[in-house]
C-alpha cells in the first residue's frame, strides 16, 4: 500500500470525523431549540459529553462506525468499489444514531442546573439554591488530551459528578458553565443576606415618643458640645 493510498484513508477518517461533528452539532442545537433541558427555564449555559471523549465505553461503537464509514469512502474512491459508498452512508448513520442515543448533556439555567444521560432518559436536576461548592475537574492523559467536567456538592454534602467532555475545545464550555452557577449561588446568598437584614429590622420593636425624644435631645446635646469645643 502506497505513502498516497495511506494519506488518502488518513483524510476519508478525518472527513468522516469533522462530518460527525458538524452534523451531531446542528441536530442539538435543534433538539435544544425545541426542548430545552431546564424545562420552562432558558438554558442560559449547556456543554455537551463530545463523541471523542476517552474513556467512555459506550462511544466505542461511534468511534468503530466512523472509522468504517472513512474507511469504505476511501475503498470506494481507491478502488472504486461501488458497494462502498452505500457502506459508508449505513455505516455513518449507524454513529450519528447511537451518539445521539447515549447523548450526555449538561445545562444551567438561573435556578437548575439540569443533566440528561441518553436520549430518552429522564433529566435530572439540582436546584442552585442548594449548591453549595461548583468545581471544574481535569483529567489529562498526555499533554493537552484528556477530559474533563463538572462537580459541585449540595447543601447535605452529596457530591455530584456531571457528564464528562474532552479537554481539547471543551474545557472552556465547562468553565463557562461552572462559572455561571458560581455567579447564580452569588445571587442567591444576596437574596439571602437582604431578606435576613430586613426581618432582623422587621424584628425590632418601634421607638416610643418619649425615647425617640430622649435620643433627640441627647443628640441635640452633643451636637451642642461639639460647636463649644470648636470655638474654643
Amino acid at each position: 500500500m502506497s505513502l498516497l493510498s495511506l494519506a488518502g484513508l488518513a483524510a476519508s477518517l478525518v472527513l468522516m470525523m469533522l462530518m460527525h461533528t458538524g452534523v451531531l452539532r446542528a441536530v442539538r442545537a435543534v433538539v435544544l431549540a425545541a426542548q430545552p433541558l431546564s424545562g420552562a427555564h432558558v438554558d442560559s449555559c449547556v456543554y455537551h459529553r463530545s463523541s471523542w471523549t476517552p474513556g467512555e465505553q459506550d462511544l466505542y461503537p461511534v468511534w468503530g462506525a466512523v472509522a468504517a464509514a472513512g474507511t469504505a469512502v476511501w475503498a470506494a474512491v481507491a478502488f472504486d468499489w461501488g458497494w462502498g459508498w452505500p457502506l459508508a452512508v449505513l455505516a455513518w448513520g449507524a454513529a450519528i444514531g447511537w451518539d445521539l442515543w447515549r447523548w450526555q448533556r449538561v445545562a444551567c439555567s438561573v435556578k437548575f442546573v439540569t443533566w440528561r444521560r441518553g436520549w430518552r432518559h429522564s433529566a435530572r436536576r439540582a436546584p442552585v439554591a442548594r449548591i453549595k461548592e461548583v468545581h471544574v475537574v481535569e483529567k489529562r492523559l498526555l499533554g493537552p488530551l484528556g477530559g474533563c467536567y463538572v462537580a459541585f456538592v449540595l447543601d447535605d454534602g452529596k457530591a455530584v459528578k456531571l457528564p464528562r467532555t474532552v479537554l481539547p475545545g471543551g474545557l472552556g464550555a465547562v468553565e463557562d458553565l461552572a462559572n455561571f452557577v458560581r455567579l447564580q449561588m452569588q445571587q442567591v446568598e444576596d437574596v439571602r443576606r437582604r431578606i435576613e437584614n430586613e426581618r432582623r429590622r422587621a424584628g425590632k420593636p418601634p421607638l416610643d415618643p418619649t425615647e425617640r425624644e430622649i435620643r433627640a435631645r441627647i443628640k441635640a446635646l452633643r451636637q451642642a458640645k461639639a460647636s463649644e469645643a470648636s470655638l474654643r
